[in-house]
């Protein structure tokens, strides 16, 4: 064919280019299509008949919305663009609805209808993959134009809850997102946390995850997994192009854009939430952390598995099936193995045999004929595993409290391991982290409670490490003055046997037997089914049952949830139990008790003025569901335990939800309880607001006179040198003592509101930020100890200052030694940040959101 002009060969070359462009269009559509049918087979396959049905019919249900079917809701929008009826779904109309309502059915799915409001439906995550387990849970995107207006989102997201409610009942655990093309586009636009999404935390590598695992279920085709696209940073132009040569209809699509916009900043983010997840899902989010790191490693060329996969699905090369979980473990195994790190490389394999590893229930033949298993043990003979190895593995589920604890540990330790490489990542490059601030403050505090590791806190094993950690027999040993064993409590999971404690074969070990108790109960060794066996010369073995007894009946042993509403609370103590003379009983040496007694004289009892209560100890919860204990011994044990008491429980706090005491004397057992309990109580109800505080508030313990007095953040003690011998000087000693008190608080009135005092939490550095009259702003910082500093009338914008205290916060973890500087106490101590609101005289305090207008 001969051209005689430039334009026709221009015309030539843009058909050609044009012809090339559909052809590898056209094969694009065949490879995903195959692979979407493909990994829908393979998700139904092996998995329960009520894991089939959700997933079959979960696209019909929010196709037609009628009353006769699950998840109706009035007027919701509905339809799913593109909608195919099923087999499966035609029947299960037909043999589930009358005959009049399946045809009125029928009719409308047959009819033409509206423009419907979904535009696709997506599943993610392991769903399909080498990982899915009968216990896997479903995670399924739901995409609507981005117009849709709040009132019909609003019907949608209703619908949506009913559907996952319906799903819930049927045992599979699904969770529903409302999603829009501009979500990726737009970091602002992203949700607020929860525990199943990631909110700001987490947004381009969750697009990554979304590309390389979605499985279309209904609606229109994804547009990114079907361009070919050299550099990413240009997909939005290669997108714009394609339109303008017409190549493709952005109507035909659902785009969530291009991965060119993924920035480093991310990084920390993410982590932050993998350790998030970690909580409930241990072994996948030890691997996915990896991940990050891997990630990290190759910035700024990180080569996201999604591309990877596209690459491979475009290009036909990969003969079968891309597992997305298969390549995250083949990714950070080349990265471990180029660090020569071999036990991390083992300790990686292993979690990820025991995600993917629920079949040991299955009979032979079931398990002849599942690809997965089939896999795993292709997996096990390349690593070289031993059969032993191998069927210690299988039986995690059933591991007892040695193996529990140990993995425990190492899941500890390697996600801090991979965590702390991040930091030093984003350290390195001076990266901000692009979190709203109450996304963090949810964050940090939910991993603040489940791995920050303080004195007189329960250590809490991970529930997914083991099914049932009840034990036969335990045994509590009190060490004192042993030359090799450190004095304390040692627990043994079983009968005595001192040889076996010698080889240093204890389960756990604390300073005090009420901590190591409340370890055992609350990790569910110690049951009602358990023989308690003891040695110990200061507690007796019916005693110890008497203290059992008394915990398991004031605090449930159900792990309850933490809610985002409870994490931005301040901490507050919600369930607390005070332990009387549980190891030291002054009362079993007394020779001649007497009959009668006022209960004040047992704190300062007989000739030698002997306070009976030796030991007191305290176990709460509170509202962030830690368990925390407390023990103090001695004379003094009475006050400093009302004092510390009094500390932790702020002015107009909430009512307690339970207040238990309980008494373990030989002696005097009720009265020395009733007299904790009133004392108990007064603090208690004093802090919250409840009564009045009263003028006198003397107490006389170990031959000493003690004035309480109660202020805004606990109580103070002093003692009183000269007691007046007449009952009139003493009211006016004391009347002085508290008048002279008043009139320093007066005098050294507080520079900050005191509204601030109820959030203030230990362990955590806190911003308040208050807007004033003069269109500034004041500041008011609490360290982890609760020092305050006030900064007035601070100008500039609050987000800027946020985003410059992250930034000092995260590249001042270290000086120039490698040594913490004295900001960093603990490992997940991050900046909390607040608003002061003012409305008709009256001040609350809200989670600082960079959206929030003050009134």
């Amino acid at each position: 064919m001969i051209y005689n002009t430039s334009n026709d060969r221009v015309i030539e070359v843009n058909f050609r280019l044009e012809y090339s462009l559909k052809n590898n269009l056209d094969n694009a559509k065949k490879n995903v299509e195959y692979l979407d049918r493909l990994r829908f087979n393979r998700a139904i396959s092996s998995s329960s008949k009520e894991f089939q049905q959700v997933l079959q019919l979960i696209t019909l249900l929010l196709h037609i919305n009628h009353p006769s079917l699950d998840g109706y809701v009035e007027n919701v929008p509905c339809g799913i663009d593109k909608f195919q009826l099923s087999i499966y779904q035609q029947k299960y109309l037909q043999n589930n609805l009358p005959v009049d309502v399946y045809s009125e059915i029928l009719h409308k799915l047959n009819s033409k209808q509206k423009k419907p409001t979904i535009l696709g439906v997506y599943i993610m995550g392991s769903v399909a993959s080498i990982s899915q387990t009968p216990s896997s849970d479903l995670d399924i995107w739901i995409c609507h134009p981005n117009n849709l207006s709040i009132a019909k989102k609003k019907l949608l997201s209703q619908k949506m809850m009913l559907l996952q409610k319906w799903a819930n009942n049927l045992g599979v655990d699904i969770t529903l997102y409302l999603m829009t093309q501009q979500h990726f586009k737009n970091f602002r636009n992203t949700e607020p946390l929860t525990i199943n999404n990631s909110g700001s935390a987490q947004h381009m590598l969750l697009l990554d995850e979304f590309y390389r695992s979605a499985i279309r279920i209904a609606g229109k085709p994804l547009l990114w997994l079907h361009l070919d696209v050299e550099n990413e940073q240009e997909y939005e132009q290669s997108v714009q192009q394609l339109v303008d040569n017409k190549v493709i209809n952005l109507n035909d699509w659902v785009d969530f854009g291009g991965l060119g916009a993924f920035s480093a900043n991310e990084y920390f983010g993410a982590s932050l939430w993998q350790l998030y997840k970690g909580i409930d899902a241990p072994y996948k989010s030890v691997l996915k952390i990896l991940l990050l790191e891997t990630y990290s490693s190759e910035y700024p060329r990180t080569h996201l598995i999604a591309k990877e996969f596209k690459q491979k699905l475009l290009h036909n090369k990969f003969d079968f099936h891309f597992d997305p979980y298969l390549t995250m473990l083949d990714r950070v195994s080349q990265y471990l193995t180029s660090l020569n790190e071999k036990k991390r490389l083992d300790f990686i394999r292993r979690c990820f045999y025991m995600k993917a590893n629920e079949f040991v229930e299955n009979t032979e033949i079931e398990l002849k004929l599942n690809w997965r298993f089939n896999y795993l043990k292709k997996l096990t003979k390349e690593w070289e595993w031993s059969e032993k190895t191998i069927a210690n593995l299988n039986q995690h589920k059933h591991w007892k409290i040695k193996k529990a604890k140990e993995s425990h540990n190492n899941l500890i330790q390697y996600l801090m391991f991979s965590y702390r490489n991040l930091m030093y990542f984003a350290r390195k490059h001076k990266l901000d982290a692009n979190i709203v601030p109450q996304d963090i403050s949810i964050l940090t505090r939910k991993l603040y409670t489940s791995f920050e590791d303080l004195p007189g806190k329960v250590t809490l094993l991970n529930q997914a490490l083991a099914s049932d950690l009840s034990e036969e027999h335990l045994t509590f040993i009190e060490v004192q003055n042993h030359k090799s064993c450190k004095a304390g409590w040692y627990l043994i999971n079983q009968q005595p046997n001192i040889q076996g404690f010698h080889q240093r074969r204890y389960t756990e070990y604390s300073e005090n037997l009420n901590k190591l108790v409340n370890w055992a109960y609350f990790n569910g060794l110690l049951t009602s089914r358990t023989n308690l066996h003891i040695s110990s010369q200061t507690v007796s073995l019916e005693k110890l049952r008497h203290f059992v007894a008394d915990l398991r009946l004031s605090f449930p042993l159900r792990r309850i949830s933490t809610s985002n509403e409870e994490l931005n609370q301040q901490c507050e103590i919600k369930n607390l139990s005070v332990i009387v003379n549980l190891t030291k009983d002054p009362t079993q040496y007394l020779q001649q008790p007497k009959s009668n007694i006022f209960a004040s004289d047992l704190f300062s009892f007989g000739p030698t003025e002997e306070s009976l209560v030796g030991s007191i100890d305290l176990t709460y919860r509170n509202v962030w569901n830690e368990i925390r204990t407390l023990h103090f011994e001695g004379e003094n044990a009475i006050l400093l335990a009302l004092k510390v008491l009094s500390n932790k429980i702020y002015r107009g706090s909430k009512r307690l939800e339970t207040v238990n005491v309980f008494c373990y004397s030989q002696y005097y057992q009720n009265t020395l309880r009733n007299i904790v309990s009133a004392l108990v109580n007064k603090c208690i109800n004093i802090q919250i607001g409840t009564v009045d505080i009263p003028k006198n508030n003397l107490l006389r313990v170990a031959g000493k006179n003690w004035q309480f007095f109660f202020e805004d953040r606990g109580i103070s003690l002093q003692e009183i040198h000269t007691v007046p011998n007449k009952k009139n000087e003493l009211d006016e000693t004391l009347h002085t003592l508290i008048e002279e008190k008043e009139s320093q608080m007066i005098q050294n009135k507080r520079n900050y509101p005191y509204e601030i005092d109820a959030f203030a939490s230990e362990g955590f550095l806190q911003f308040f930020f208050e807007d004033n009259e003069k269109g500034k702003f004041n500041v008011y910082i609490l360290d982890e100890n609760n020092h305050i500093e006030v900064y007035y009338n601070c100008e500039g914008k609050k987000e800027q200052k946020i985003a410059e205290i992250n930034h000092i916060y995260h590249s001042a973890s270290l000086d120039e030694n490698n040594n913490p500087y004295k900001i960093v106490q603990h490992n997940f101590n991050y900046p909390q940040f607040y608003q002061l609101l003012s409305n008709n005289g009256e001040k609350r305090i809200v989670p600082f959101h960079s959206k929030l207008v003050s009134s």
